[in-house]
């Protein structure tokens, strides 16, 4: 009887074990860091003329604009007709990256319908988290350039003036958040981020051993289409007052922070975040000092010392 039940029992394990063995494997993707941010305006030769001043001299590709982030870029691209000037999407950097091997690793995990397009010779990955945000997986040589990685690059302007400032990384992008449970279980699933900081509901998923994140609401479940609300790029030795009065000197106005009728273009301010969203704490019972300005079309854009993690402490540097 025993011997009966164990062969009636064979093809149902087969049939599974074959289906375990047919699973594609990899998951969760690991991702070094950030690679890109790609942002869309409404009039390129302007915004290029503003971002030269604050972060030095871009290399201009057919269809972008490319600004080095230490080993890494922000890309302007002129919006679409009828389009409205925004932050596209963000790259984050992958080892020994196969486009269709992780295309078939991704699919259907956390919903996720990965698609890789052709930029010429170049091979490009792309997604969508649960709030509509485009998200691009890369090698960590890609610049948006030609060739199998994307690493081929014309030679940059040289001689040029000093920048305001030397950007060092993309430190995270802040998200608009409509579903946020879903995308606490996406960036776990998919990338194997964990909770670096929380700010409230707010919480920053790490990326890698860096201080990078992706940050967003996890209580926020609206539904719907969100997007990207800003990026934040890190520089050494932040010091708010010296950053801000850099800013004056290239025309952006100073305002309060706290006060959305007064954000308009060129605006620049700092924030003191508090201990209820986790700021300031013993060692800096000011707060913790964030800096934002917005571009010519209102784009929202953070800066901030190499060492912030969204934790508390005068720079944002202490972290779980």
């Amino acid at each position: 009887m025993r011997r009966r039940q164990l062969l009636l029992g064979m093809p149902a394990t087969l049939a599974l074990s074959s289906t375990v063995s047919a699973q594609p494997s990899g998951l969760p993707v690991a991702v070094r860091g950030y690679n890109n941010v790609m942002i869309a305006v409404s009039d390129l030769a302007r915004s290029v003329s503003f971002y030269r001043k604050l972060f030095g001299s871009p290399i201009a590709q057919p269809d972008a604009t490319i600004f080095r982030v230490g080993s890494q870029f922000f890309a302007l691209t002129q919006a679409r007709a009828g389009a409205k000037p925004e932050i596209l999407s963000y790259g984050l950097a992958v080892d020994d990256f196969v486009p269709a091997r992780l295309a078939q690793i991704l699919t259907g995990h956390a919903g996720a319908e990965p698609s890789i397009t052709m930029r010429g010779d170049t091979p490009e990955l792309f997604l969508n988290d649960p709030n509509g945000v485009r998200i691009q997986l890369q090698d960590s040589r890609y610049v948006h350039g030609s060739g199998p990685r994307g690493d081929g690059l014309p030679s940059g302007p040289r001689g040029e003036g000093r920048p305001a400032f030397d950007l060092q990384t993309i430190n995270h992008v802040t998200l608009n958040t409509t579903e946020g449970t879903k995308s606490l279980a996406f960036y776990q699933e998919l990338f194997g981020l964990r909770i670096q900081s929380r700010q409230g509901s707010t919480v920053s998923m790490g990326i890698g051993s860096s201080h990078q994140s992706v940050t967003f609401n996890a209580a926020a479940n609206t539904g719907g289409v969100g997007g990207i609300n800003h990026v934040c790029f890190t520089i050494k030795n932040f010091d708010p007052g010296r950053a801000m009065g850099l800013l004056i000197d290239n025309g952006l106005e100073p305002i309060e922070f706290g006060n959305s009728s007064l954000i308009k273009p060129l605006t620049c301010r700092v924030r003191l975040r508090q201990r209820a969203a986790n700021g300031g704490g013993p060692t800096s019972p000011l707060g913790t000092a964030e800096l934002y300005f917005t571009d010519p079309d209102n784009l929202a854009i953070q800066l901030q010392d190499v060492s912030y993690c969204g934790g508390s402490g005068w720079l944002g540097q202490i972290c779980s």
